[in-house]
């Protein structure tokens, strides 16, 4: 239910709004989440990574203001400002003082309504996506989360965001600008914000700063099923780097909290038992963990584990062998420890106005409502461990190990 805090509303252009007022919080941060997501990208070498592009070249400049007197005025305001595209949507995003937040917003609204999307820019951008790209070899550890990914969900839904070097060198500035047109809709907006704020007030100035924009951005579809199954991009490594994906459940669904305990079980902190078992009693790597990612349709498990070449196969047989095991369940330590480690990240992060501002957000689009933290910590407080228990033996059996996908980033395959 709505608080005096936190609050949300549709607005008359169709967007969705969640504000938190944060007492005692002089700052104050917006997440703008726009349906330009890389699912919704032309599909390969059409000119898959658009979103990307359209994440960095839309704060250049807006409204008739050049690129430079653009970034002079958030400068002058004191206000960060930052764009990114993932999965379904592409975010714009501030954060400055509460007193400051309207003009902040007014620029925000520029951005998206009025940008420029200067040609001349286009051709920058395009060389920073095509190095961003080209330096994936370089990091093997992200190679292998992207790879991952790439296998372990569908279509489209399984874009990183990189894009392909034909696809981004077939976009130009016509359909670029046409591109933001008709996917930038406030129909699949969601707007959160959070700090220093009067929840009414931001409602009343986004009416007004929106007024007009109006239309409807179609959703993504999924067109093939996840390819799953063991991969290997081979490339000259010092390290093998093993990534692991497993089926997770949509956020909101009756699971999601009993979930997020039995990950950071498995291997969501230093005294999980991946980093125990695999790292601290055989020392067979010099990384390992898992986490998950839990989406509104849909979510991902994914362990990584860095080794050397030499002693890969062994770590990953390990890290196989505690699966199975986890499928007898955890204890009633490890069940009081995750849930006061899951309970610290969400006093911490309701310590950042930027951090609520997001979390909302994204909340208001996955399961249809914000939550504060009370009723998230109210949530973990529901579960007991038979619950956890009970989920681990009926979601994490022998059929979710069985369908997992790996991939493998090393000079050969691990034998």
């Amino acid at each position: 239910m709505p608080t005096d805090l936190l609050r949300w509303f549709t607005l008359g252009c169709g967007a969705r709004l969640a504000v938190e007022r944060m007492p005692g919080t002089r700052s104050a941060a917006a997440a703008v989440m726009l349906p330009v997501g890389t699912a919704g990208d032309p599909d390969g070498d059409a000119g898959e990574g658009e979103s990307t592009v359209l994440a960095e070249l839309i704060l250049r400049g807006a409204g008739g203001i050049s690129s430079r007197d653009y970034s002079d005025a958030f400068d002058a305001l004191g206000a960060q400002r930052h764009g990114a595209a993932a999965v379904h949507h592409l975010s714009l995003s501030t954060l400055c003082m509460g007193e400051r937040l309207p003009e902040a917003l007014r620029l925000l609204s520029l951005a998206v309504l009025r940008p420029n999307l200067d040609p001349d820019g286009l051709d920058a951008v395009r060389a920073i996506a095509l190095q961003s790209l080209a330096g994936l070899k370089d990091e093997p550890q992200h190679l292998a989360g992207v790879a991952l990914r790439r296998r372990a969900m569908p279509a489209p839904f399984n874009r990183s965001g990189y894009g392909t070097e034909v696809g981004l060198n077939a976009l130009t500035a016509e359909g670029i600008r046409a591109a933001w047109h008709r996917r930038a809709r406030p129909d699949g907006t969601v707007i959160g914000i959070a700090g220093d704020v009067h929840p009414e007030r931001v409602r009343d100035l986004l009416e007004r700063l929106f007024e007009g924009w109006s239309g409807t951005s179609e959703e993504p579809r999924e067109t093939a099923a996840a390819e799953r199954g063991r991969h290997l991009v081979r490339i000259d490594t010092q390290q093998t780097h093993i990534a692991i994906g497993l089926d997770a459940p949509p956020d909101g669904g009756p699971d999601s909290y009993a979930h997020r305990v039995a990950i950071r079980v498995l291997g969501g902190a230093t005294s999980s038992r991946l980093f125990t078992e695999v790292r601290e009693k055989r020392g067979l790597c010099y990384s390992v963990g898992a986490s998950s990612a839990l989406g509104r349709d849909r979510g991902l498990v994914q362990i990584y584990a860095g080794s050397t070449h030499e002693r890969a196969p062994r770590t990953l047989e390990c890290i196989l062998q505690e699966l199975e095991r986890f499928e007898r369940g955890i204890s009633e330590d490890e069940f009081r420890d995750a849930l006061v480690g899951a309970k610290a990240g969400l006093v911490m992060s309701g310590e950042s106005s930027s951090a609520r501002a997001a979390a909302i957000a994204s909340q208001l689009w996955r399961i249809g409502r914000p939550m504060d933290l009370a009723e998230s910590a109210a949530e973990f407080e529901r579960l007991t461990l038979s619950g956890v228990n009970d989920s681990i033996a009926r979601d994490m059996g022998a059929a979710w190990r069985s369908a997992r996908t790996q991939v493998t980033v090393a000079p050969d395959e691990i034998r």
